[in-house]
């Protein structure tokens, strides 16, 4: 006789794969290829829901009829590891680009709404990160920096204006995301190579003299770039005096 691990295993197995051969049902009113077919609907079904609540972007480009078909294609093969499905489908970005090549944006599309989806479910909190000894910033512990090869912030933006997205040039591009939850919103901000290579060491820890040293290695005008893109952005505060 199995052990519930692994007759649990099994029929977890027989679910995604849609296949009950190797599995001894006991014969009911219907058979167990149709009993299993209901469990399998209704499981892969709740998979793929909980991938159009992370990915709208993604969903809204290529529609309902392909988005299902390619949200059920992954969680046939990437099930969650977890009864809690919100955080679920961290790779579908990775997917997407293999199982959609002739879409390359469509990865970033779906990196952007992932970073969306990650700050929302993130604490309000605030970080305070020491520049020297008298001065320091403050910013939400959601905030996180996203480096991108296409126009993905523009796709997201123009989702309900047809002749906005018609007019957005899809050829690749390197750019730069910051994402941060205020609030009930998630919000982003566009910034430049230089105070993207500041925000990916302070995000590092790497400290505020080796960020600097990345920004002004791309830009001579580092330094004034980072006050107006980073210091005086709405996400983040100066603390004046003693930062502890």
């Amino acid at each position: 006789m199995l052990s519930l691990a692994k007759l649990q295993r099994g029929f977890a197995q027989a679910v995604l794969a849609g296949d009950a051969a190797g599995m001894d049902f006991a014969q009911g009113r219907i058979s167990a290829a149709a009993a299993l077919q209901v469990h399998r609907n209704t499981i892969i079904g709740a998979l793929v829901n909980a991938l159009r609540l992370t990915y709208p972007s993604v969903d809204a480009v290529v529609g309902e009829a392909f988005f299902d078909q390619a949200a059920a294609t992954f969680a046939e093969h990437n099930p969650p590891d977890t009864a809690r499905l919100a955080g679920y489908g961290e790779g579908f970005a990775d997917f997407l680009a293999a199982h959609v090549p002739s879409l390359p944006y469509l990865r970033d599309v779906a990196r952007l709404d992932w970073a969306v989806d990650r700050a929302l479910s993130c604490s309000t909190a605030i970080r305070r990160i020491a520049l020297d000894d008298c001065v320091a910033l403050e910013w939400p512990v959601s905030l996180t920096l996203l480096s991108l090869s296409w126009p993905a912030d523009a796709i997201k933006a123009a989702l309900d204006d047809d002749e906005a997205l018609q007019g957005i040039d899809t050829a690749p591009s390197p750019r730069w995301l910051l994402v941060w939850r205020s609030g009930r919103h998630a919000m982003t901000r566009a910034i430049s190579a230089p105070a993207a290579a500041f925000m990916e060491a302070m995000l590092a820890q790497r400290g505020s003299s080796e960020a600097l040293g990345a920004a002004i290695a791309l830009s001579d005008d580092a330094p004034a770039i980072i006050q107006g893109e980073i210091f005086t952005a709405s996400f983040c505060k100066i603390i004046s005096g003693d930062p502890s």
